[in-house]
């Protein structure tokens, strides 16, 4: 979760001038910039509608949950989401009655209308992008953040791959990717991993020697799934395309319940694995795999239905 930097969101909040402008529906250009009013509360920078959830805007940004903003000489890119806490609603009219008294549009913002409308909006950094899945070239302002990130995971699976017990272990891919592995889930090392915070592990997992995730665009596993021997699973690619190539290209991996991934699988970027399916081992899968399905080959292919 990013936060604004406490002299940004002052100078954001002091400004009085921010224009907000959501995606299109194609997820890369922006919306028609709109003046809105924002406040401050508790670190974090908060907007309303004055036309409710019928604003064009409004519809925008919680459609798309991310798009710009500009104000006070910044242009930041931000993420949206909808505000559903009545008491924080409540705290929210308190700023706009501290930021706005007297003005004749306050009492419309903190009409039940613009309540139901309200919105936090939070910096949108390198970590947000990747994750919803857009590309970013490598020489990005702040790739030096995935470097940073990459060199702390580097330190801890160190640590890891030195464990001498399956719960030292769990502990240290746990601070690896930012929460609690369950006590169910088992991995053995070596296991290698180059961010981690994009990776999330289900219960009673159970994931063999030498495996590899690269998981920029995000790595699910959900519960019960059985992962053999070094096996390679990728969130992340570059384009064909030589003048691109040095731009990273996201794409999240979900591997549902049950499934059995084959010793030396790969699974390519943007790839969903089905309930209960299994990759046969040494497969190459690049699409999709429905559930209850045997897939096998190089690229992989269904042999079978369960």
């Amino acid at each position: 979760m990013n936060r604004w930097p406490e002299d940004e969101l002052s100078e954001i909040t002091e400004s009085d001038d921010l224009h907000i402008a959501p995606f299109r529906e194609d997820g890369e250009t922006y919306g028609t910039p709109t003046r809105i009013w924002s406040v401050a509360v508790e670190g974090e920078l908060y907007v309303r509608a004055y036309n409710g959830q019928d604003s064009s805007w409004y519809q925008a940004a919680v459609r798309e949950t991310a798009g710009q903003i500009e104000t006070a000489g910044m242009t930041k890119e931000v993420s949206f989401e909808s505000v559903e806490d009545e008491v924080l609603k409540d705290h929210i009219d308190e700023a706009y009655r501290a930021k706005y008294e007297g003005s004749p549009y306050l009492d419309s913002m903190i009409s039940e209308r613009a309540r139901s409308a309200t919105v936090r909006v939070r910096p949108r950094g390198i970590f947000d992008r990747l994750r919803a899945g857009e590309p970013v070239p490598l020489d990005d302002p702040e790739y030096a953040k995935v470097s940073e990130e990459v060199n702390r995971t580097i330190r801890l699976t160190k640590k890891l791959n030195a464990a001498t017990d399956v719960d030292e272990i769990r502990h240290y891919v746990g601070e690896i990717i930012g929460e609690e592995v369950d006590e169910s889930t088992t991995i053995f090392p070596p296991f290698h991993i180059n961010v981690g915070k994009h990776t999330s592990l289900g219960r009673n997992v159970f994931i063999n020697h030498a495996c590899s995730f690269l998981d920029l665009g995000g790595i699910t596993i959900e519960d019960e799934v059985m992962i053999s021997a070094r096996v390679n699973i990728t969130s992340e690619s570059h384009p064909v395309d030589p003048d691109r190539r040095k731009t990273m290209v996201p794409g999240e991996v979900v591997v549902e319940r049950n499934a059995w991934i084959g010793a030396g699988a790969t699974i390519l970027p943007d790839v969903r694995i089905g309930e209960n399916s299994v990759v046969a081992a040494g497969a190459v899968v690049t699409n999709d795999v429905p559930a209850n399905t045997v897939v096998a080959g190089v690229p992989a292919e269904e042999v079978r239905e369960l």
